[in-house]
């Protein structure tokens, strides 16, 4: 259920990457070794995969579906095609990793961008018969049930992928298949499912004020807890302007995002809905005796609204867009804590005045062996449309792409961006290894079983504990559903 920990080892090669893309594309300019290899050479020698036979595409054209979202950008594509070099370092390295591609193998990488949800654009396109896309980027939360509808090839099947290779997943396979058959997944290609994962942030100098020390040492330590989180949120918290009134001028300990941040916190303290079988099926497993305890302790930490607020409280209350409260409570040091993304650095780094770190959410005790995150319910994966009357071309391409972007767009966003761009200190970056290192795909969710998940939106607005009652009004649901998979996806 992991995502591979091998993304924590990319800083080892940040210095020669970075120097590389810099030189990129200058043709005139040799390198200052013995070797007459320029640094355009360099590039392609080191990003190109050594498994693919060398081909001639003939100029042909790959298309990649991905999605544009205009009223909140953070939810596009924006992995796939740039248009040329800006001086931002993840676009740039884009750029220069497809011309790459593109000059090795005569190919050209083309994005199409749909405003409408990507499974929504693909079902119109099967039902009509056409062969518009080679490749598409789908929402976590929709992309199961395409597949449950026959609308993505087995990528198992598909010629020129090599799983074996470490670009690829191999724990996101395991999480994602089922009967070993696999109809999506990811690779260091994409980047909308490493930035919608969910991260913890903090205000440095508010912890230091309250005498909280360096949260760091707790989580190295192996002690931070959702208990210890809670009582530092309580010492936090205050009515400042003393209205007796839950305003913007109070300073609360925690700051939720969403409803979807009770979820992660319940996946951060090791639940899950569905548990794999030894035929790679899955299995209903979420009711049970740590579950409920986990909402127990969560619900202490989220359910007191002058100690921890989410976005959705405040609808009706303030004057502008209520998904951007938590950001502004953060940002103006009204919040110890924000639930965010790693998308949202680029934010906080311009618009925050104040240093803050990254940590990963809060194991349930000190006995859990692993901190855990999940992949949002908008982050994204990718598949192979089944109107694709060349797969094969889809999985060369796809290959070459993953290979590609470790040491380029990958590298860019996760290392430069993420771990150096927009965060203050090593320590940072190092939590950031931590967090990426533990990433779940929760296969209920993915997949649309029985609609398990959503309960975990209901309880923090219900500000109690009806895990139980609202299990069993979905169980019956749920099991069928599970039966369902099983001949959706026969065959």
């Amino acid at each position: 259920m992991k995502e591979t920990a091998r993304l924590a080892a990319l800083i080892l090669c940040l210095i020669l990457v970075t120097q590389t893309l810099a030189c990129a594309g200058d043709t005139d300019t040799e390198m200052t070794a013995p070797e007459t290899e320029t640094a355009e050479e360099e590039t392609t020698r080191s990003v190109l995969p050594t498994n693919l036979p060398d081909m001639d595409w003939q100029g042909r054209e790959f298309r990649v579906l991905g999605y544009a979202n205009g009223a909140y950008p953070q939810f596009s594509s924006f992995e796939i095609y740039s248009d040329g070099e800006t001086g931002e370092v993840v676009n740039d390295a884009i750029y220069r990793r497809n011309r790459v591609i593109e000059d090795r193998y005569n190919v050209k990488i083309a994005q199409y961008l749909a405003e409408e949800e990507t499974s929504q654009r693909h079902r119109k396109v099967a039902a009509a018969y056409e062969d518009l896309y080679d490749l598409g980027f789908f929402n976590v939360y929709s992309i199961g049930l395409a597949a449950r509808e026959k609308l993505f090839f087995n990528l198992n099947d598909i010629d020129y992928i090599d799983f074996s290779q470490s670009y690829w997943y191999e724990e996101v396979n395991k999480a994602l298949s089922y009967r070993n058959r696999l109809y999506f997944t990811s690779s260091d290609f994409a980047l909308r499912d490493k930035n919608r994962a969910y991260i913890l942030l903090y205000n440095r100098a508010m912890a230091e004020n309250f005498g909280l020390g360096n949260l760091a040492d707790l989580v190295r330590a192996g002690t931070w807890t959702v208990d210890k989180m809670t009582e530092f949120s309580k010492l936090v918290s205050s009515d400042l302007n003393g209205n007796g009134e839950i305003d913007e001028q109070d300073r609360f300990g925690l700051a939720l995002d969403s409803y979807n941040a009770f979820a992660n916190f319940i996946t951060g303290c090791n639940n899950t809905i569905l548990t794999k079988t030894g035929d790679d099926t899955f299995e209903l497993t979420m009711n049970n005796e740590h579950t409920v305890n986990s909402v127990d302790k969560v619900l202490a930490l989220t359910g007191n609204e002058s100690i921890a607020t989410f976005c959705e409280f405040w609808a009706n209350k303030v004057d502008y867009d209520v998904w951007y409260v938590g950001i502004r409570l953060f940002s103006s040091e009204r919040a110890l804590f924000y639930t965010s993304f790693p998308h949202d650095l680029k934010v906080f780094s311009a618009d925050c005045e104040f240093e803050y770190r990254i940590i990963p959410f809060p194991k349930y005790d000190d006995a859990q062996d692993n901190y855990y995150t999940s992949a949002d319910f908008l982050s994204m994966l990718f598949a192979i449309p089944v109107t694709n009357a060349e797969p094969d071309f889809a999985g060369f391409m796809l290959e070459a792409l993953s290979s590609a972007s470790t040491s380029t767009s990958l590298q860019a966003y996760y290392e430069i961006s993420c771990k150096t761009k927009y965060t203050y200190d090593e320590e940072s970056a190092e939590m950031l290894d931590l967090i990426f290192s533990n990433i779940v795909y929760e296969t209920a969710l993915v997949y649309g079983v029985g609609d398990l998940r959503s309960l975990y939106m209901l309880i923090p607005e219900q500000k109690k504990n009806t895990f139980v009652s609202l299990y069993k009004t979905r169980e019956k649901r749920a099991l069928k559903d599970l039966e369902k998979l099983a001949e959706d996806l026969a065959g």
